[in-house]
């Protein structure tokens, strides 16, 4: 390592502690407490040190560069640390500290079930194939963590591989995985044959100079193999298999870290290689974010799985992050600075607020799990009173997802809905007006369902009576699963009431790509008026709003007086109250589930057992769900490659002279190709 300066050390340290904590879970496996203790030490250490490299970068607006080795001219090692890696690695950092002080009593479940040491070491390696993926400077390393990075989470999720499920969520993850990586293979082969080497300098000389043919070629390549990482939807059948199949700390990091290195990816190839390009990029980003938002929100909605619900969600988050994205490179198109910037600042908020919630979500998802050991919402209830903490943390990190003020959640959301309004406003082309009022219409629904996705899951799990034993003797975690929460759920808070802290990071990446100014105010423009820069100050709207709340309660004391309620059993006609008179997740969503029936492909079946025609003595109510694309894109590909595929092996004849004829045709093909 060449020249090292403070930046340069603080990483290194951070690569170091991230090395040591894999390698010392691996040396104390026989010894489960040991190596749990070790190995998340050495990744939250890491992620403290990582932390403050990643600040002094977004705060001095400074590059840091830090050169491993050089294999050959074309294949170097160096990690290259400007405005927007250090953005996407102060999220990574943030969530291992959390992620980390959680495990430490997550993991506990494991023991003398399985290799503690393995684990904690493969979470080290995840968590430095995450942070080489957003630092690398060349396009073959990038395309090596990249694969390293998706081979370490694979190893994860298939930590239970006895399961079946697990297995089948494995191989589709898998298969999803590198799908993906063959469409950012052909974007990054294509760059590299124009501009003679892997460096990113050299895509970002070459690429700006590129036809349209080809940035466009390139563009769509990317969108492809990074959406397939981001669970866009429809290539998104992998995130409501994975998820649940992964222990729950390392679902946190896949959702709330992995999925946005895709973000990272479509925004260095969309902005550095090519330097922007048509509108309609920012269309079809755009669109498919709607289409991943809405239909995500809907998919989730009627999930009792909690894990399956929350990776449903991503799907949906990662669309608002699209739309934000998408309606950034719109109004570059069309060369409107501050609406853009205000965009792309939108979208990097809700990378920074969707990670934070939804890493607080999974681990409330796992500590439910730990408990009672069922995900299956309506066997659980009543968890509220036996575990408080993780029921109050949960309820915070479900209202900053359902974009409730002041949480974090509710500012990122606001100014993506504040940048469509712009595009309805400012674009002078109808067609875009009507694209963005569409686009601000479906953010705003997408909201709705979110907030009644999470009172369902919340008021099912947490509120009313045990429905299980396992729910009924459910009692609280860890104390460092708690604080692993904590800290996240501070951050949602603190994100939400001050948001300035947010733009002053990512100003200086949002200017570099639009050359304007984003401030605190910004999240308020009004974009109908007449004045430029019109808002309202977030510091003024919170007071008024207290304020307001203050003489509401305090008008409603003169008018009305103490209130005269009293609490009492609720009356059920002299019977007692049984678990079985609660409302189901499924009766919650079964209206949702009627409206959008053609999207569910549902399959509904009621058993009536009676002794008399007017008094049954037992009703049996099955609903089946399945995903309307995976029976009407998914399944019909894989029959294709099915069949394809043994057509195909008819050419495995076993004879040695039609092998040899093989590669000799191969071989004249070749040679007529390159003569020519």
């Amino acid at each position: 390592m060449e020249g090292l300066d403070l930046d340069a050390f603080l990483l290194s340290a951070s690569f170091v502690f991230f090395l040591a904590g894999g390698i010392g879970g691996v040396a104390n496996n026989r010894n489960p407490r040991v190596a749990n203790l070790v190995s998340h030490a050495g990744s939250f250490l890491g992620g403290i040190f990582g932390i403050v490299a990643a600040m002094r970068v977004l705060l001095l607006q400074k590059t840091t560069v830090l050169s491993v080795w050089h294999l050959v001219p074309d294949v170097v090692l160096t990690f290259r640390v400007d405005m927007l890696s250090a953005f996407f690695l102060f999220i990574i950092f943030v969530l291992a500290v959390a992620v980390s002080v959680y495990s430490i009593g997550y993991v506990t479940k494991y023991y003398q079930r399985k290799n503690v040491g393995l684990l904690g070491a493969g979470l080290n390696v995840f968590l430095l194939s995450m942070v080489a993926v957003v630092t690398v400077d060349n396009g073959f390393s990038f395309l090596l963590v990249w694969e390293l990075m998706s081979l370490a989470s694979f190893f994860l999720v298939m930590l239970e591989h006895e399961k079946s499920e697990v297995r089948k969520a494995g191989f589709v993850y898998m298969v999803m995985t590198h799908f993906g990586t063959m469409f950012i293979v052909l974007a990054f082969f294509t760059l590299f044959l124009f501009a003679g080497n892997f460096q990113f300098g050299a895509f970002e000389s070459v690429g700006p100079r590129l036809s349209v043919g080809l940035k466009s070629f390139v563009f769509l390549m990317a969108f492809i193999g990074f959406g397939t990482k981001a669970g866009m939807i429809p290539l998104h059948i992998w995130l409501p298999r994975a998820h649940p199949a992964a222990p729950s700390h390392v679902s946190a990091l896949m959702s709330a870290v992995m999925i946005k290195t895709a973000i990272y990816g479509l925004l260095r190839v969309s902005y550095d290689f090519l330097g922007g390009g048509p509108a309609w990029w920012g269309a079809i980003v755009l669109g498919i974010g709607m289409v991943s938002a809405i239909i995500g929100v809907l998919y989730g909605l009627v999930e009792n799985d909690m894990k399956r619900f929350l990776a449903y969600s991503s799907a949906e988050n990662m669309g608002i992050i699209f739309m934000g994205v998408g309606t950034s490179l719109l109004f570059n198109a069309y060369h409107h600075p501050v609406p853009g910037a205000l965009a792309l600042t939108a979208a990097l908020y809700h990378v920074l607020n969707h990670a934070i919630f939804k890493g607080l979500l999974f681990m409330g998802a796992g500590a439910v799990l730990y408990a009672t050991h069922i995900k299956n919402i309506n066997q659980l209830g009543g968890l509220i009173r036996r575990m408080p903490w993780t029921a109050g943390l949960f309820l915070i990190g479900g209202m900053a997802l359902s974009a409730l003020p002041p949480l974090n959640g509710f500012v990122s959301e606001w100014a993506t809905f504040q940048s469509l309004l712009h595009l309805a406003f400012d674009v002078e082309n109808p067609g875009w007006k009507l694209i963005g009022s569409l686009a601000a219409a479906a953010l705003g629904l997408t909201g709705a369902f979110v907030a009644g996705a999470v009172v369902k899951h919340f008021g099912i799990a947490f509120l009313a009576m045990p429905r299980t034993s396992q729910a009924e003797h459910a009692r609280e975690v860890p104390l460092s699963m708690r604080m692993g929460m904590v800290i996240l759920a501070l951050g949602t808070m603190l994100l939400g009431i001050w948001p300035g802290l947010v733009v002053r990071v990512t100003e200086g990446i949002v200017r570099r790509y639009f050359d304007a100014e984003v401030t605190g105010n910004a999240m308020f423009y009004i974009p109908f008026v007449e004045r430029p820069g019109e808002g309202l100050s977030l510091g003024v709207v919170l007071i008024a709003f207290s304020v307001l709340l203050l003489l509401s309660l305090v008008l409603l004391r003169v008018w009305v007086g103490k209130s005269n309620n009293h609490v009492d059993e609720t009356w059920n006609c002299g019977a007692p109250l049984q678990p079985s008179m609660e409302y189901t997740g499924t009766s919650y969503s079964y209206p949702v589930l009627m409206i959008f029936k053609w999207l569910y492909h549902s399959r509904r079946q009621v058993d009536v057992r009676s002794e008399h025609t007017y008094f049954p003595k037992h009703i049996r109510h099955w609903l089946q769900i399945h995903s309307v694309i995976e029976s009407k894109l998914y399944r019909p590909l894989v029959q294709l490659a099915v069949f394809l595929s043994r057509r195909i092996r008819t050419i495995q004849s076993g004879n040695l002279q039609s092998y040899l004829a093989y590669m000799i045709a191969t071989l004249i093909l070749f040679l007529l190709w390159f003569g020519r």
